[in-house]
This record gives structure tokens, sequence and C-alpha cells, in this order.
């Protein structure tokens, strides 16, 4: 496993006494060259003859994973002639995957983005803009398969033929999260979390006790500038205030239940207004977060609220997101 051991000894005086510090250095075996038939593919690219350079294509094509990482390299320092072969082979390999293939790809083009070839960073991004359709609807399936929630404006709406076009209310990321900081990747692979939708930017809830480092965060902030990440406790209420234009100030009108959450099962509907929550005033949607964010899913509350002119009370029994 190991091509060399390079043993270094410092020898420290103190006193009487000599101490030895031993360090091992070590150098990881590199990774294998690429076989022969692959290279000779791959410098038929280059090649003046149409039959040649089409011939290679297909067998690189056909070798889907194994051909990701040179023809990535290829498209990043080849002459432009080969570099754009490489993108049109790299697309190819895209359409034909599996989704071990379209990762790959997929974290490729990112890479690529982020070159300091204008020429690359152009056909990247003209790649990427390809595949958006196939790469939004794997990034919501595999953020969901790492534990991560995905909230529609119309949970009612059915995917249309060519894929999801659903519009995403919010994402969220809670204890259940496994995905780490790597997986926060499928976030910007989501359209509707790369540019603003409606009157607002896209929105990522986060609970406490969510496996993802600080430094995640900043990273994926700056990457969605226009991504709103906010705290959220572990129970929910299940409620969206009436916000912009005509709502009252300091009255918390309900605009939204979301279907079989806390508060639509202890009865309250759109256009109730919140007066008090376990027996806390709160005049506006934060002060309701924040006293929600004090309790836990499973907790029993009592919630009076307005509804025409008749004040009632109701106990509502929280639940997780």
């Amino acid at each position: 496993m190991w091509t060399k051991m390079a043993l270094a000894a410092v020898i420290v005086a103190t006193g009487f006494q000599t101490v030895f510090l031993v360090t091992y250095v070590v150098a990881q075996e590199p990774k294998p060259a690429i076989s022969a038939e692959l290279a000779a593919e791959l410098n038929a690219l280059a090649s003046r003859d149409y039959k040649t350079r089409e011939k290679a294509c297909q067998q690189l094509t056909a070798r889907k994973l194994e051909a990701v990482e040179p023809l990535t390299k290829l498209a990043s320092d080849g002459t432009s002639e080969e570099s754009i072969r490489a993108f049109e082979v790299l697309r190819r390999i895209y359409r034909e995957g599996n989704k071990d293939v379209h990762e790959a790809i997929e974290s490729a083009m990112e890479l690529l983005i982020r070159s300091d070839n204008s020429n690359v960073v152009a056909r990247a991004e003209s790649a990427v803009e390809e595949a958006a359709p196939i790469r939004h609807v794997r990034a919501i399936a595999r953020f969901q398969e790492l534990g991560g929630i995905i909230r529609y404006a119309d949970e009612t709406a059915q995917p249309g033929a060519d894929g999801e076009t659903r519009l995403i209310k919010y994402a969220m990321i809670n204890h259940n999260w496994k995905g780490g900081d790597e997986g926060l990747k499928y976030l910007k692979r989501i359209e509707d979390f790369r540019f603003q939708t409606e009157f607002r930017g896209p929105v990522l809830y986060v609970t406490p006790k969510c496996p993802v480092s600080k430094e995640a965060m900043v990273e994926i902030q700056s990457h969605l500038p226009m991504l709103a990440i906010l705290k959220r406790g572990p129970a929910c209420l299940g409620i969206s205030p009436s916000l912009g234009f005509g709502a009252p100030a300091n009255v918390l009108i309900i605009h939204r239940v979301e279907p079989g959450s806390a508060a639509a099962l202890a009865g309250l509907r759109e256009g109730d207004c919140i007066v008090k929550f376990n027996g806390h005033e709160v005049p506006d949607f934060e002060t309701l977060v924040d006293k929600i964010g004090e309790k836990l899913p499973g907790d029993k509350v009592p919630v009076e609220f307005i509804r025409g002119d008749t004040e009632h009370t109701v106990t509502v029994e929280l639940r997780s997101w």
C-alpha cells in the first residue's frame, strides 16, 4: 500500500534525560495511470479525421464512469478543440448514465466552473444549464434521501410530465440529517434555491442539534446569496402568517394552515388571529416562533385566538417537522 516510509527522529535534551520524539512520514501510493486503450481514445479526440474522433467519442461514452475523471482533466487542461470535445463526451455520458455517473459529472462541472479559464467556465455553465431538469430532480431526491425536508407552495399539485415543476416553499434539515456538510451541495443543484422566487428568496430552516458545521452554513450562504437560513425549534405548529401589503401591524393573522399539522388538528383556520401562545402574548410571528422554540414535539399548549368577534382557546399538541 505504501511506496515509501521516512523515519525522522528529533532529540530533545532536558537536563539529564533525553527524549526521543519519533514522527513517521508516509506517502500513499499514487493512483494507477489510465490504461493504454483509454489514453489512445482520449488522444483520438484531437484527430483531424471525423470518423476517428467519432469512434473515440463512442468508445469513451461506453466507458461511462471510468472516463469521467480523465475527460474532466482534458476539458480543463486540453487545447480548445480537445476541451470542447471532452465536454461533448461528458454530455453524452450524462444523458446515458446512471445516478453514480450523474453524481460524478455534476461534481466535475462544479469543479470546472471554478476554473481560471473563462472558456472552460462558459462550457461548464452551458453543460450545467443543459442538464438542469435532471439535475434538479436528482438533487431533490438525494436531499430527501439524506433526511432533508422539502415543502412545496402547493402540496396538492402534481409534478409535470417533464419532471418536478412545483414551486418549493422551503427546505429543512434537523437532527435526522445524514448528509453532514457535504450533503448541502444538493441545495446548490436545486433550481428554486439558486434564484429568487415570487417575492422572496429561498428559505432553509435549521433546527438545534442538526449535524452541520457553522463553516458549512457560511459556505452555502456565500454560494446562494438569496438563501435565508432561519433557526427553528424541534416542534412545529404548522401555520404561515399574513405578510406584506394590507397586513395589520402587531396582529398575528393566520394566512395558511398546513394540512395535517398541529394547528389543523386543533381546529385553527386561515383568518384566525392568534392572541396568546401558552399564556404569552404573540403580537408577531417572530415572537410566536421564539415561544414554539421553547417546546418539544408532543407538548400540549393552550392557544388563544379570535375568530370573527369571538375569542376562543384550544389546546394544541405540537408535532415535529
